[in-house]
């Protein structure tokens, strides 16, 4: 069965002189090449920062950057101390008011105690070495305690995370620290009887152990979990949470959709059950605030009816949209996957049932809203080496990922249509499971644009009538590869052209910027800065010389 995709008219409109996005490189960083990249950070109308970590040489060395955004110049470079080998970590790295802040947890396991402090780099680069205190909590384990930190939309606020047991027999509770990002003062403190452990369960001590141990560690927990969370501008806290449903069995678990709301002048959460045509796993979602009273959850799901002969799977996405005044379903939507999508999905019945799916965003653009994710398959080999003390001594996860799907909620709260881009790319990680986001989304009032890695030989065959999509070709190392724009109609999701903005040959687009196990950053990491008028800010390096680039779109 042909797919037609491409046309040949609009193959024509990709030579014309009038490309949808344009791209200025940066001079070549001064940075020495053992300071990987670990991520970008946000920052003000001028200047935006990153995250570097050095683990070659003696010891390892942490390091926060400047940048300036009309030069794309660097502006500083500052290392972070974190004293005494080993005592501390890095729990996470974020940009609020003006400053970086760097969140540090240290297990104290003569006292079976954790404690998340922060410390601060100004906009001028001056780094306070004065530790402050968040929270401390009781715990035998390291690994029974789970800190996340997540700043408002203003960028003003972090609410802490802390998810804890004291014991293996005890049971967990989840406190949430709401922090003044300007004042440094915390403002207060709610708890409610949750296990929200982020990444299905996976936590800092989790990875330590298989470290040490060596064994597989997946990236994602089935069955019941805490799924995402969002905090608003007014305090307001929303998570997602699986939970089993009431005609769940020991031989056959089944799970319900659940939104939890705990308002900033409430104590008490409130739960909300979000039922569709049956109960489906959800994995992944995604929160986007609307309105003062209303909340648009959605995310993918995917279904596998065991049976005779050959299992059936059904996958689709899906949209919830929460009336918070009065904590009730306003609208829900849900749209399967049809025949033609699961064909560009190269979806069989033999590789849909290992095929997963992740929402990265959900984009507003006038009154209709976008959903954009990816598809992939990730896979734990084994190998024969069963030496202790090896990291990734049992075996190694390997990552295909294809396609980036999209769909579009319509202002009536249908999903319009789902549509695909093409993404093909293949890797292999290591020994701790990672979903890495390989593409980036950009909306703007015109278009939406997805940018990819590709290979060079998939755009001949984009540009013919019809194609199979068997026949794209995978990306498997970054050189050699084209760095693609490729720019998707907001009428009905086709791609109106495909546009080569460079050619990874020396400098590169890398997608995964840290693949030390002990540093890979957030799975919502972006892998880009955005700037106003259209415009983003990625990174490109080239064997450890390193360099930024600004891309500005129609």
């Amino acid at each position: 069965m042909k797919l037609k995709i491409f046309t040949a008219c609009l193959a024509a409109l990709s030579s014309m002189s009038f490309a949808q996005a344009t791209m200025t490189n940066g001079p070549e960083l001064d940075n020495d090449p053992d300071n990987r990249m670990n991520r970008v950070l946000s920052g003000d109308d001028n200047s935006f920062y990153s995250y570097r970590i050095k683990t070659k040489g003696k010891g390892t060395s942490f390091f926060v950057e400047k940048y300036d955004k009309k030069t794309l110049k660097s502006l500083f470079s500052k290392e972070i101390s974190l004293g005494e080998e080993g005592q501390t970590k890095i729990e996470d790295v974020e940009y609020a008011n003006g400053n970086i802040f760097i969140f540090r947890r240290q297990y104290d396991k003569k006292a079976d105690k954790m404690t998340l402090f922060f410390q601060t780099v100004s906009s001028a680069g001056v780094v306070s070495n004065d530790l402050k205190e968040i929270t401390t909590v009781n715990a035998d384990h390291y690994e029974f305690v789970d800190f996340d930190i997540y700043p408002n939309p203003n960028l003003t606020k972090f609410l802490i995370k802390s998810s804890h047991k004291a014991n293996k027999a005890d049971t967990y509770k989840t406190d949430f620290l709401l922090m003044d990002a300007v004042s440094l003062k915390k403002l207060w403190t709610k708890t409610v009887n949750q296990k929200l452990h982020s990444g299905g369960g996976i936590s800092a001590g989790s990875i330590v152990t298989n470290l040490i141990f060596g064994g597989g560690i997946a990236s994602e927990a089935e069955g019941v979990g805490f799924l995402g969370l969002l905090i608003d501008n007014k305090d307001n806290i929303y998570w997602g949470f699986n939970g089993l449903a009431k005609t769940a069995t020991e031989k056959e678990k089944r799970y319900r959709l659940h939104i939890y709301t705990l308002n900033a002048g409430d104590q008490k959460e409130k739960d909300l059950e979000l039922t569709f045509d049956d109960d489906y796993l959800v994995n992944d979602i995604e929160f986007s605030k609307t309105g003062d009273n209303e909340i648009v959850m959605g995310g993918f799901i995917k279904d596998v009816i065991e049976r005779k002969g050959r299992d059936l799977v059904k996958c689709g996405i899906f949209s919830f949209k929460i009336n918070l005044t009065n904590n009730t379903v306003a609208a829900k939507t849900f749209k399967f996957f049809d025949d033609k999508m699961l064909v560009a999905l190269e979806s069989n019945p033999r590789r849909s049932k290992y095929f997963k799916y992740k929402l990265d965003y959900i984009l507003p653009i006038g009154s209709d809203v976008y959903y954009v994710g990816e598809q992939y398959n990730e896979q734990f080999i084994k190998n024969n080496n069963n030496s202790m003390g090896s990291i990734g001594s049992n075996g190694n996860w390997t990552y295909e990922y294809m396609d980036v799907i999209i769909a579009k909620l319509n202002a009536k709260g249908e999903f319009e249509w789902i549509k695909n881009s093409p993404l093909r790319n293949e890797m292999t990680i290591g020994s701790i499971a990672h979903v890495f986001k390989q593409y980036i989304a950009v909306a703007t009032t015109k278009n939406l644009y997805i940018l990819n890695d590709d290979h060079p030989k998939n755009i001949e065959r984009y540009a013919k009538a019809d194609f199979e999509p068997k026949d794209l070709k995978s990306v498997r190392g970054i050189h050699g590869s084209n760095f693609v724009c490729n720019t998707v109609s907001l009428r009905d999701g086709s791609v109106t052209e495909r546009q080569v903005l460079m050619k990874n040959e020396d400098y590169c687009f890398a997608p995964i910027q840290e693949r030390n196990p002990q540093f890979i950053p957030p799975s919502d990491c972006e892998i880009f800065v955005p700037g106003k008028d259209n415009e983003i800010f990625i990174y490109t390096e080239d064997k450890g010389k390193d360099r930024f680039a600004k891309i500005k779109f129609q």
